[in-house]
Protein backbone atom coordinates (compact mmCIF):
# COMPACT_ATOMS: atom_id res chain seq x y z
CA UNK A 1 0.00 0.00 0.00
CA UNK A 2 1.69 3.45 -0.83
CA UNK A 3 -1.21 5.90 -1.88
CA UNK A 4 -4.47 7.14 0.64
CA UNK A 5 -7.25 8.40 -1.48
CA UNK A 6 -10.27 10.84 0.80
CA UNK A 7 -13.34 11.55 -0.48
CA UNK A 8 -13.87 15.41 1.20
CA UNK A 9 -17.77 15.59 2.17
CA UNK A 10 -18.62 13.36 5.28
CA UNK A 11 -15.47 11.79 5.10
CA UNK A 12 -13.12 14.69 6.21
CA UNK A 13 -15.45 17.39 6.44
CA UNK A 14 -18.56 17.52 8.30
CA UNK A 15 -21.41 19.22 6.04
CA UNK A 16 -24.09 17.32 6.89
CA UNK A 17 -26.13 19.64 8.16
CA UNK A 18 -24.88 22.53 6.00
CA UNK A 19 -26.23 20.20 2.88
CA UNK A 20 -29.29 19.46 4.37
CA UNK A 21 -30.01 23.20 4.77
CA UNK A 22 -29.35 24.01 1.42
CA UNK A 23 -31.12 21.43 0.16
CA UNK A 24 -34.39 22.25 2.53
CA UNK A 25 -34.28 25.71 0.64
CA UNK A 26 -33.86 25.02 -2.73
CA UNK A 27 -36.50 21.89 -3.06
CA UNK A 28 -38.96 25.11 -1.11
CA UNK A 29 -37.93 27.40 -3.37
CA UNK A 30 -39.57 25.47 -5.74
CA UNK A 31 -42.68 24.28 -3.97
CA UNK A 32 -41.80 20.96 -3.13
CA UNK A 33 -41.63 20.40 0.78
CA UNK A 34 -38.34 18.29 1.89
CA UNK A 35 -38.15 15.95 4.80
CA UNK A 36 -34.70 15.41 6.80
CA UNK A 37 -35.83 11.33 6.12
CA UNK A 38 -36.27 12.21 2.26
CA UNK A 39 -33.26 13.71 2.00
CA UNK A 40 -30.99 10.93 3.66
CA UNK A 41 -33.23 8.24 1.79
CA UNK A 42 -32.03 9.08 -1.31
CA UNK A 43 -29.05 10.71 -0.99
CA UNK A 44 -25.79 10.54 -2.99
CA UNK A 45 -22.60 11.89 -3.70
CA UNK A 46 -23.94 12.08 -7.93
CA UNK A 47 -26.73 14.99 -6.90
CA UNK A 48 -28.42 14.45 -9.59
CA UNK A 49 -30.00 11.50 -8.80
CA UNK A 50 -30.97 13.02 -5.56
CA UNK A 51 -32.51 15.55 -8.06
CA UNK A 52 -34.44 13.06 -9.56
CA UNK A 53 -35.37 10.74 -6.87
CA UNK A 54 -37.00 13.91 -4.87
CA UNK A 55 -39.14 15.04 -7.84
CA UNK A 56 -36.88 18.22 -9.40
CA UNK A 57 -37.99 18.95 -12.73
CA UNK A 58 -34.77 18.33 -15.31
CA UNK A 59 -34.79 21.85 -16.30
CA UNK A 60 -34.32 23.02 -12.60
CA UNK A 61 -31.19 20.57 -12.40
CA UNK A 62 -28.15 23.43 -12.90
CA UNK A 63 -30.19 26.21 -11.65
CA UNK A 64 -30.32 24.11 -8.74
CA UNK A 65 -26.43 23.56 -8.74
CA UNK A 66 -26.20 27.39 -8.97
CA UNK A 67 -28.46 28.17 -5.65
CA UNK A 68 -26.77 25.08 -3.91
CA UNK A 69 -23.17 26.93 -4.02
CA UNK A 70 -24.42 30.10 -2.56
CA UNK A 71 -26.91 28.53 0.08
CA UNK A 72 -24.24 25.78 1.29
CA UNK A 73 -21.63 28.45 1.60
CA UNK A 74 -23.89 30.52 4.62
CA UNK A 75 -24.43 27.12 6.70
CA UNK A 76 -21.88 25.95 9.25
CA UNK A 77 -19.75 23.33 8.41
CA UNK A 78 -16.37 22.14 9.43
CA UNK A 79 -12.99 20.18 9.30
CA UNK A 80 -13.36 17.05 11.05
CA UNK A 81 -11.33 17.82 14.17
CA UNK A 82 -8.65 14.37 13.96
CA UNK A 83 -8.36 14.81 9.78
CA UNK A 84 -5.05 17.22 10.22
CA UNK A 85 -3.68 14.51 12.69
CA UNK A 86 -4.89 11.74 10.43
CA UNK A 87 -3.08 12.89 7.23
CA UNK A 88 -0.19 13.98 8.97
CA UNK A 89 0.51 10.42 10.42
CA UNK A 90 -0.11 8.84 7.07
CA UNK A 91 2.49 10.88 5.26
CA UNK A 92 5.38 10.05 8.47
CA UNK A 93 4.56 6.68 7.69
CA UNK A 94 5.60 6.70 4.28
CA UNK A 95 2.19 7.22 2.58
CA UNK A 96 1.16 9.60 -0.59
CA UNK A 97 -2.28 11.56 0.43
CA UNK A 98 -4.52 12.37 -2.49
CA UNK A 99 -8.19 14.24 -2.42
CA UNK A 100 -10.29 13.03 -4.79
CA UNK A 101 -14.32 14.46 -4.65
CA UNK A 102 -17.58 15.22 -6.04
CA UNK A 103 -17.23 18.59 -4.46
CA UNK A 104 -16.98 21.77 -7.26
CA UNK A 105 -13.39 22.77 -7.71
CA UNK A 106 -14.03 26.56 -6.82
CA UNK A 107 -15.52 25.56 -3.44
CA UNK A 108 -12.78 22.77 -2.60
CA UNK A 109 -9.94 24.85 -3.10
CA UNK A 110 -11.60 27.62 -0.81
CA UNK A 111 -12.22 25.28 2.18
CA UNK A 112 -8.95 24.01 2.09
CA UNK A 113 -7.68 26.95 2.35
CA UNK A 114 -9.97 28.27 5.18
CA UNK A 115 -8.37 25.09 6.99
CA UNK A 116 -5.14 25.24 5.74
CA UNK A 117 -4.99 22.12 4.76
CA UNK A 118 -3.98 21.87 1.21
CA UNK A 119 -0.55 21.20 1.61
CA UNK A 120 -1.17 17.55 3.24
CA UNK A 121 -2.00 16.35 -0.03
CA UNK A 122 0.21 15.71 -2.64
CA UNK A 123 -2.77 15.30 -5.19
CA UNK A 124 -6.07 17.39 -5.10
CA UNK A 125 -8.56 16.45 -7.56
CA UNK A 126 -12.23 16.62 -8.23
CA UNK A 127 -14.71 14.59 -10.21
CA UNK A 128 -15.86 17.25 -12.59
CA UNK A 129 -12.23 17.21 -13.89
CA UNK A 130 -13.00 14.04 -15.26
CA UNK A 131 -16.04 15.00 -16.63
CA UNK A 132 -17.83 11.74 -14.36
CA UNK A 133 -19.63 11.40 -11.26
CA UNK A 134 -19.38 8.46 -8.51
CA UNK A 135 -19.44 5.97 -8.96
CA UNK A 136 -17.69 5.91 -12.19
CA UNK A 137 -14.24 4.74 -11.68
CA UNK A 138 -12.73 6.67 -14.30
CA UNK A 139 -11.55 9.51 -12.21
CA UNK A 140 -9.82 7.33 -9.52
CA UNK A 141 -8.25 4.92 -12.63
CA UNK A 142 -6.62 8.35 -14.34
CA UNK A 143 -5.64 9.28 -10.85
CA UNK A 144 -3.73 6.67 -10.19
CA UNK A 145 -2.05 6.56 -13.76
CA UNK A 146 -1.44 10.63 -12.47
CA UNK A 147 0.20 9.56 -9.16
CA UNK A 148 1.83 6.30 -10.94
CA UNK A 149 -0.04 4.05 -8.52
CA UNK A 150 -1.12 0.49 -9.27
CA UNK A 151 -4.92 -0.42 -8.05
CA UNK A 152 -3.78 -2.63 -5.23
CA UNK A 153 -1.45 -0.33 -3.89
CA UNK A 154 -4.03 2.39 -3.25
CA UNK A 155 -7.07 2.37 -0.99
CA UNK A 156 -10.06 4.97 -1.35
CA UNK A 157 -11.66 6.30 1.78
CA UNK A 158 -15.10 7.40 1.83
CA UNK A 159 -18.55 7.88 3.43
CA UNK A 160 -21.11 6.49 0.55
CA UNK A 161 -21.97 3.09 -1.71
CA UNK A 162 -20.65 4.71 -4.51
CA UNK A 163 -17.20 5.37 -2.67
CA UNK A 164 -17.26 1.95 -2.33
CA UNK A 165 -18.39 1.58 -5.70
CA UNK A 166 -16.05 3.26 -7.59
CA UNK A 167 -13.42 1.58 -5.75
CA UNK A 168 -13.98 -1.21 -6.38
CA UNK A 169 -14.42 -0.68 -10.12
CA UNK A 170 -10.94 0.59 -10.18
CA UNK A 171 -9.81 -2.31 -8.23
CA UNK A 172 -8.20 -0.14 -5.44
CA UNK A 173 -8.76 -1.09 -2.09
CA UNK A 174 -11.77 0.78 -0.31
CA UNK A 175 -12.43 1.86 3.36
CA UNK A 176 -16.17 3.03 4.33
CA UNK A 177 -16.51 5.13 7.65
CA UNK A 178 -20.00 6.21 8.74
CA UNK A 179 -20.94 9.81 8.34
CA UNK A 180 -24.44 11.03 9.10
CA UNK A 181 -25.13 11.13 5.28
CA UNK A 182 -24.76 7.18 5.29
CA UNK A 183 -25.35 4.48 7.65
CA UNK A 184 -23.15 1.68 9.03
CA UNK A 185 -25.63 -0.63 8.00
CA UNK A 186 -25.33 0.70 4.11
CA UNK A 187 -21.56 0.94 3.72
CA UNK A 188 -21.75 -3.00 5.15
CA UNK A 189 -24.04 -4.17 2.10
CA UNK A 190 -21.66 -2.68 0.07
CA UNK A 191 -18.88 -4.84 1.19
CA UNK A 192 -16.18 -2.28 1.62
CA UNK A 193 -12.20 -4.30 2.49
CA UNK A 194 -12.11 -2.23 5.42
CA UNK A 195 -15.04 -0.56 7.96
CA UNK A 196 -14.38 1.84 10.58
CA UNK A 197 -16.44 3.66 13.16
CA UNK A 198 -14.30 6.72 13.58
CA UNK A 199 -11.56 8.07 11.16
CA UNK A 200 -8.82 7.92 13.23
CA UNK A 201 -9.17 3.57 13.25
CA UNK A 202 -6.90 4.08 9.97
CA UNK A 203 -4.12 4.14 11.68
CA UNK A 204 -4.91 1.16 14.24
CA UNK A 205 -5.90 -0.99 10.97
CA UNK A 206 -3.51 -0.20 9.06
CA UNK A 207 -0.28 0.70 11.31
CA UNK A 208 2.22 -0.48 8.34
CA UNK A 209 2.42 -0.55 4.68
CA UNK A 210 0.48 -3.85 3.65
CA UNK A 211 2.36 -6.42 1.38
CA UNK A 212 -0.58 -7.77 -0.72
CA UNK A 213 -4.40 -7.73 -1.19
CA UNK A 214 -6.42 -9.45 1.09
CA UNK A 215 -5.51 -8.63 3.91
CA UNK A 216 -7.81 -7.05 6.21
Amino acid sequence: MKLFIFDWDGTLQDSAEATLLAYETIFNEVGIPLQRSDFLATYSPDWYRTYEALGLPREKFEWADRRWLELFSRFPRQLLPEAPEILQALRERGYQVALLTAAAASRLHSELEEYKIGGLFHHVRTMDQYGVRKPNPRALLSLLVESETAPHEAIYVGDAVEDIQMGRGAGTYTLAVPSAFVSKDALRAAQPDFLVERLEEILEILPQKTASKGTR
